[in-house]
């Protein structure tokens, strides 16, 4: 049997699950991702053979700019299968984004079985794309089945992190806010909490990941007023860029309300925790992607969504007393039968 197994693609939170499941059962692994990312530091961290790939992002509505592109394109194919050839991988996993395509192809090309995870409500264009070159696609919800075909669908669930499915809960006083615009950030959001921090601090213990791509500037702002906290408030503010899962795990055992966007992965994981949030959902996403799984959170009972049109420090202080006053505590909320729970062994199940 091969156990050689290459994944790609730019949706890094379930590969990641995925990742450790591989582990324990002794595949050799690597990932074809973007270069210069900070998908690349966080696999590497995890002990993964990491291998750059430059490919472009072809746009739907910028026709003239893709085609320009296009020789960027090859490029990243021929490479694409020189990888390939070199490692002889037993199969293939995809997780969406543009990286991923050139990748799928060679695949195809060289005859190499193929997988495609589908992590949204809906379909994401890369995956639209694949799924014609795939051999599996493993969707995470329903919702996602009309469209793709039923004879090469197969519904797996979600991956999550093996560090957040068995979290023992702890009760903290005051109460925790986790804030996050995800791994690369949010500038608008950062902004907003900044102008509201000590009035929180005042009620509560405030977890905020900055941000992996946020300015020098920015950070060296947000670490100086850290700083200069009274020692009282000081001691509840944590501030990091990033932090690793092990941190995670710790944060998301205690906090009553997160703050962030709303990616696909953000909604699982609130959704599996039984954690109130309060969602900013990313504009100007393809097919308004953020905001219908904002919605979705909401219609659970488990979120207020809160758009970046309306933001500022006023309305966010409202949606957090909204929050603690009318959204269910974690021992109270009974409505996720939507979720698949074993999602990450679904899905290795069917590589095998």
């Amino acid at each position: 049997m091969n156990k050689k197994i290459i994944i790609t693609g730019t949706h890094i939170t379930p590969a990641l699950a995925l990742i450790q499941k591989l582990k324990q059962n002794s595949y050799q692994i690597y990932y074809l991702g973007k270069s210069n990312s900070f998908d690349k530091k966080i696999i590497t961290q995890s002990k993964v053979n990491f291998i750059a790939i430059s490919t472009p992002k072809l746009k739907r509505h910028q026709v003239v700019l893709s085609i320009l592109k296009f020789p960027q394109f090859i490029f990243g194919l021929f490479k694409s299968i020189k990888i390939l050839k070199k490692i002889n991988p037993g199969i293939i996993v995809s997780f969406g984004g543009f990286v991923a395509l050139p990748v799928c192809l060679a695949a195809k090309i060289l005859r190499i079985k193929l997988v495609i995870h589908e992590q949204t409500l809906k379909a994401g264009l890369t995956n639209k794309l694949t799924a014609l070159l795939a051999d599996k696609i493993a969707i995470s919800w329903p919702q996602s089945q009309k469209y793709y075909k039923k004879n090469k669908t197969v519904l797996t669930g979600n991956p999550v992190r093996k560090e957040l499915l068995n979290l023992k809960l702890k009760h903290t006083q005051p109460p925790t806010i986790y804030i996050t615009g995800g791994s690369q950030g949010s500038l608008i959001i950062n902004q907003t909490i900044a102008k509201i921090l000590k009035q929180l601090l005042s009620k509560y213990i405030v977890f905020h990941q900055f941000g992996l791509a946020q300015n020098q500037v920015h950070w060296q702002q947000a670490f100086d007023f850290k700083n200069n906290l009274p020692k009282n408030l000081k001691n509840k503010y944590n501030l990091q860029t990033w932090f690793s899962i092990k941190e995670l795990s710790n944060i998301f055992s205690q906090v009553d309300l997160i703050i962030g966007r709303s990616g696909i992965n953000t909604i699982t994981e609130s959704l599996l925790l039984k954690i109130r949030s309060i969602l900013i959902p990313l504009p100007y996403t393809q097919k308004n992607e953020q905001l219908n799984n904002a919605n979705y959170l909401k219609n659970q009972g488990l979120a207020i969504v809160l758009e970046q049109k309306n933001l500022n420090s006023r309305n966010l202080l409202k949606a957090i007393k909204l929050a603690f006053k009318t959204l269910p505590q974690k021992s109270l909320f009974k409505n996720n039968n939507h979720l698949i729970k074993n999602a990450t062994n679904n899905l290795f199940d069917l590589i095998k």
